[in-house]
């Protein structure tokens, strides 16, 4: 996250507030790695907006990528169940790219959409991506983030947990979409006339395994239920029957997609915390069992 100086961080807010034809103050807030993020208020202290400013290219593609899809979804899916923060301004600043979306309304854990209405946004995102973003190998990819991590026992582990899935199944044979990233009750919520909320497009990418939001968001519940440990293997257990309704389909390779998603939330917080944190942190409880045993 940039540190911006008292002068650099009102001129930022001049360029929102024009942006949002309103004065602005910024506050600064946690984001993913690779962004620097603000939530925006009104001179009547209401929260507006959300922008995402890229501090390195990759934090770039994910800023363009994800303003590519809220604008796709404004563009043609308007009437559709998913309901998306709007796409208010793309531009650059600094010489990176600075999206500011609106703030919208904010789900709340308690107000879970049903689940056909939850599949049905589900489908919405999984089309966003085109053929042109699905022309390259998810397992290369994949791959790539994890030999790109700082050295560790637990990453080397990864790695030969991908090796074996790659013997047993045709990974790039995997049906293959776009996904929202952070799929679950804090980031989905059920609104008016069935619609489906959703917010926290930070983490949404491209060229994952078709499903991979459904299993996302039964992982969480799983993590609820059991208290962390235990959740990634009951996840995989439970992923043909939970694949199986997804598009009326039953996934055959349904536990090695579950496997997959696990691999890519490590590659995630690896990158993250690091893996000198790696013991402690959530994703050794839950994803280690699994893959290990694989």
């Amino acid at each position: 996250m940039n540190q911006l100086s008292p002068h650099v961080l009102d001129d930022l807010s001049d360029l929102v507030g024009a942006a949002l034809e309103c004065p602005v103050r910024l506050m600064a807030q946690p984001g993913v790695p690779g962004e620097t993020q603000f939530h925006v208020y009104d001179d009547q202290a209401h929260r507006v907006a959300v922008v995402r400013w890229a501090d390195d290219p990759a934090g770039a593609q994910r800023i363009l990528d994800g303003a590519t899809a809220l604008a796709t979804l404004e563009a043609h899916h308007h009437g559709s169940r998913l309901v998306a923060p709007r796409l208010l301004a793309l531009t650059t600043w600094a010489g990176r790219p600075l999206l500011v979306q609106e703030w919208g309304a904010t789900p709340y854990p308690g107000r879970v959409p049903t689940r056909p209405a939850r599949y049905d946004a589900e489908r919405v995102v999984v089309e966003l991506a085109t053929i042109a973003d699905l022309d390259h190998s998810y397992a290369g990819d994949l791959r790539a983030r994890l030999q790109g991590l700082p050295a560790s026992a637990f990453g080397d582990q990864l790695l030969a947990a991908l090796d074996e899935l790659g013997k047993r199944h045709d990974l790039d044979a995997l049906p293959r979409g776009a996904w929202h990233g952070s799929w679950s009750r804090r980031t989905v919520a059920a609104g008016a006339h069935g619609s489906v909320l959703v917010r926290e497009w930070d983490r949404y990418g491209l060229n994952r395994p078709i499903g991979f939001d459904t299993l996302h968001f039964r992982l969480d519940e799983l993590r609820g239920e059991l208290r962390w440990y235990g959740a990634g293997t009951a996840l995989v257990e439970e992923a043909p029957r939970i694949l199986a309704r997804w598009h009326g389909r039953v996934v055959v390779e349904a536990r090695c997609v579950a496997r997959l998603l696990l691999l890519e939330l490590a590659a995630r917080e690896l990158a993250e915390v690091g893996p000198g944190r790696a013991p402690v942190a959530w994703v050794a409880d839950w994803i280690a069992p699994t893959l290990f045993s694989a």
